[in-house]
């Protein structure tokens, strides 16, 4: 027994001996120093330096990193920075010793800073970030598992962490991400994400909890998912637990995810403008998801969002509003000015450019509810989900809407003429109601034909390739607006 318990103390002894925790008492260290000071836990191999053990630098001190080197660090083995993390080189890869096994992560304790300038972080198991004084600039993080970190490859806990210029590629968690019940204001700007979320879990590639008191910024980013990736989401900010939650979103492309951005919680409220979506359709279940911007609200009406200039296309949905979720898409109080484009937002051999689901009143004006169409009244309602669909609904105020019809707000329904053949080769006949002209135009607006008609029968020839086009029949200050089909 007495030679079991030496055994052990002697490898617990060992274990220890082999960890460094550095004095606390102001010390800065580069690799070189702290590889002098823990030449068994940090070797200095010549052309890069190897990370045995576990590593902490306390507070009072800082690790520089200044020189432009690798640094390589054992399976399983954590560096814990409760004091200052530095960057000054211009060239730095943090790797793990043995790919495609990972270092256990990087912990960042609470009143620590840390600064990541020009640095390729890789096969790690996550930045654990329990710290409000955090900059990454100009790095690329890629290949990240889970370890230390199992929400994303950086987790956040508080304050206003910022990241910006940085590349996240295929690691199997979120790029970023913060608890349902923490405020993180992050600041996420100019940076390219692609293939993040590798495990196909139910979570999107951007995936921020609630901002508090500040706004989570997610500016002018690429983010490109893998459409085999049927479960990966593009953004998203939500407040599931009431913590307040604002947002600005905007001037982000978001392609092939599950879906493109979504908020959720009736705390939520912000702006989410000039993002280009497109084709987040790849769970292909309109059960599920598939919109280009989806808002959830539960309980009290929050104060709602501000939605403008973003372009959206090949979804399921275009815009679905859930619950007691609130916004303005044009005309309404947070003084959206519209000019949102929709095309191809479908499913079921239906087009949904916006779906409100919800019973609040919605304004959306000013906005082109089908790209490349001039577009009618009843083409517009068709495509939008709301009262006149089911009375438990809020009213979804479009008109004046952008992609229409010459004069669409002119009244039509006295006025008669009929065209045939339709489709035609180009000449067709029109039996017209009463004197007055034509003219005919085609889906961008370009008018290919002007004239007078008389009343009764007219033989028009129009000179065409084949495509849709719209003649407006006008007489007597009304008009009727009639699609044509040249084959």
């Amino acid at each position: 027994m007495k030679k079991i318990s030496t055994l052990f103390l002697s490898l617990i002894s060992a274990i220890l001996f082999s960890q460094f925790t550095s004095p606390g008492t102001g010390i800065t260290y580069n690799l070189s120093s702290l590889s002098a000071a823990a030449p068994t836990v940090l070797v200095n191999n010549g052309t890069h330096y190897q990370m045995t053990a576990n590593i902490t630098i306390a507070a009072g001190d800082i690790l520089l990193m200044d020189e432009n080197t690798v640094l390589k660090i054992d399976t399983g083995v954590q560096l814990t920075v409760a004091g200052g993390y530095d960057t000054t080189a211009t060239s730095i890869l943090i790797t793990s010793t043995n790919p495609p096994a990972v270092f256990k992560g990087i912990r960042f304790e609470e009143g620590s800073t840390a600064t990541f300038k020009k640095t390729i972080l890789e096969y790690g198991g996550g930045l654990q970030v329990l710290t409000e004084n955090f900059l990454m600039d100009g790095c690329t993080v890629r290949f990240f598992k889970s370890g230390l970190v199992t929400g994303a490859a950086i987790n956040f806990s508080r304050g206003n962490p910022v990241v910006k210029n940085s590349q996240f590629f295929n690691n199997d968690l979120p790029a970023v991400a913060s608890g349902a019940n923490q405020s993180v204001a992050l600041e996420f700007t100019n940076n390219y994400l692609a293939g993040n979320t590798q495990l196909n879990s139910n979570r999107p590639q951007i995936n921020m909890g609630p901002s508090g008191t500040g706004i989570t910024k997610i500016l002018n980013n690429t983010i490109i998912g893998n459409r085999t990736l049927t479960k990966v989401g593009g953004i998203s900010v939500s407040s599931l637990l009431g913590v307040q939650n604002q947002v600005q979103i905007e001037g982000n492309t978001v392609t092939d995810n599950r879906y493109g951005i979504t908020v959720a919680g009736n705390a939520s409220s912000g702006s989410i403008s000039n993002n280009i979506l497109t084709n987040n359709n790849t769970e292909n279940n309109p059960a599920t998801g598939g919109s280009g911007i989806s808002l959830n609200g539960s309980g009290a009406l929050g104060l709602g969002f501000k939605i403008e200039k973003n372009q959206i296309r090949g979804h399921i949905w275009g815009i679905t509003l859930i619950g007691t979720a609130s916004a303005d898409l044009g005309g309404g109080s947070l003084g959206s000015v519209g000019q949102n484009i929709f095309k191809d937002n479908g499913n079921g051999g239906n087009l949904f450019a916006l779906f409100n689901n919800t019973a609040n009143p919605v304004s959306a004006t000013n906005n082109c509810w089908r790209e490349d169409e001039l577009s009618d009244d009843p083409m517009v309602e068709a495509v939008i989900s709301h009262f006149v669909d089911d009375p438990a609904l809020g009213e979804v105020t479009f008109k004046p809407y952008l992609c229409a019809l010459p004069l669409a707000t002119v009244e039509t329904k006295t006025l008669q003429a009929n065209i045939y053949p339709n489709p035609s080769t180009g000449i067709f006949t029109l039996n017209a109601e009463k004197t007055g002209n034509i003219l005919i135009t085609d889906v961008s607006g370009k008018i290919i034909y002007m004239g007078n008609v008389s009343k009764g029968k007219n033989e028009i020839s129009v000179k065409a390739v084949a495509g849709i086009y719209f003649m407006v029949y006008q007489s007597e200050g009304k008009k009727q607006v009639t699609k044509l089909i040249i084959k």
